[in-house]
């Protein structure tokens, strides 16, 4: 910093010592000017940019304008050959593998080569998921080649006027050496959020657990991910900080029931009473009905307590759509437990006084609080409670 003002410093002496035509007649400003201009040999060797600098660049910017617009042309041309690169490649993610072709299928059809049926409903939730995945990666690498077509811009820009962009260039490469020892998060939390999307370990609407933080996916980015919690809270989660991911909705879901019983239930009417749920629920509402991807399982008993037998309904979902399904259906196996007089497990230290409803309310004998009022003198000060002694003799009479 010294240094560079002290250049500046020098440069305007030696203009203004040449400017004066009376500096030259004299000894002295001969001297002075002679010893100026022998020891400022660092004004070369720094470049500072002067002001006729700034004047040669910019004189005769409209005789350059061809320069110019060739350069913005050849951006224009490089961004629209890699954006029809990247549409291409999110495209072919979007579609699948070539096996997935109708073109392909009917080729190895003709030639009687037979595949395994894929079940449909699997195919069509593999294709909602490549579609998610190809939209959050167009985004991503949109946004890095207008980056590189900026910077490319500049770059040729500042050739046409003749800036020297040998020094910038320079400049920048120790620049980046400093930021990549300071900043080794940063570029930890780039290439995390690189090999997260080459894995595709989650997208945008998908319910994750990152361990910091759980909730809806709203934006994958590079350097971030951007989470919406169920109470509302916007969690922004480093790349480079998540050391496990836990995916909910990764093609499909999964509703899971657990139900504890009284210990002398009927096992397989309980099981129907389970099964009955679903269905009534999935005939209730259409939600439920077009979220069901399979039927309803209950295996069997699942754990046997002191106090109770405990069953597990589980059933395959439409992605994020296991929280839902679950309400409709407890929702239904209430009232069917209900219905069919099906006891659910007590704790063993709870007391059941009376089993049979009430044929009368209950009445209640509560007796009023006593409402005293604290006696005051003229100007509104409380005077203590009245002890009965009229005779004044100490006690009460």
């Amino acid at each position: 910093m010294f240094t560079y003002l002290g250049s500046l410093i020098s440069v305007a002496i030696t203009t203004s010592a040449s400017a004066d035509p009376s500096a030259s007649s004299t000894p002295s400003a001969t001297t002075t000017t002679s010893t100026t201009a022998t020891t400022s040999p660092t004004e070369d060797s720094l470049d500072v940019p002067t002001t006729e600098d700034f004047g040669k660049w910019f004189d005769g910017v409209e005789d350059r304008a061809g320069d110019l617009g060739a350069v913005i042309i050849l951006a224009l041309v490089i961004w629209l050959i890699f954006h029809w690169i990247i549409k291409g490649f999110v495209r072919g993610i979007e579609k699948g593998t070539a096996i997935a072709d109708p073109k392909t299928l009917a080729a190895l059809k003709k030639a009687k080569i037979r595949l395994p049926q894929q079940d449909e409903i699997d195919a069509r939730l593999e294709a909602e998921r490549r579609r998610q995945r190809a939209k959050t990666l167009k985004r991503v690498l949109d946004s890095a080649l207008l980056v590189v077509i900026f910077i490319i811009v500049a770059m040729g820009v500042l050739g046409v006027l003749g800036v020297p962009v040998g020094p910038m260039l320079a400049s920048a490469g120790i620049l980046g050496v400093a930021l990549g020892f300071g900043a080794q998060s940063l570029v930890k939390d780039i290439l995390a959020g690189i090999f997260m999307l080459i894995e595709d370990q989650y997208g945008v609407g998908d319910v994750v657990d990152l361990g910091a933080a759980s909730g809806s996916v709203e934006e994958v980015g590079l350097r971030c991910t951007r989470l919406r919690a169920l109470d509302g809270t916007v969690w922004y989660v480093p790349n480079g900080e998540i050391t496990r991911v836990g995916n909910m909705t990764r093609l499909w879901s999964r509703v899971m029931i657990e139900v504890r019983f009284a210990y002398d239930t009927d096992i397989e009417a309980a099981r129907d009473a389970m099964m009955d749920a679903v269905k009534d629920a999935a005939r209730e509402s259409d939600m439920v009905s077009t979220s069901l991807l399979g039927e309803p399982e209950v295996a069997g008993i699942e754990s046997l307590e002191y106090n109770a037998v405990m069953l597990r309904l589980m059933c395959q979902v439409n992605p994020a759509m296991q929280w839902d399904v679950q309400r409709e259906v407890r929702r239904e196996m209430r009232r069917i437990f209900a219905e069919r007089n099906i006891r659910l497990a007590v704790p063993g230290d709870a007391i059941m006084v009376d089993e049979k409803p009430s044929k009368r309310a209950p009445k209640i004998h509560d007796t009023r609080r006593a409402t005293t009022e604290t006696p005051t003198d003229d100007a509104g000060r409380p005077l203590p409670p009245d002890s009965g002694d009229l005779d004044g003799d100490g006690e009460a009479d």
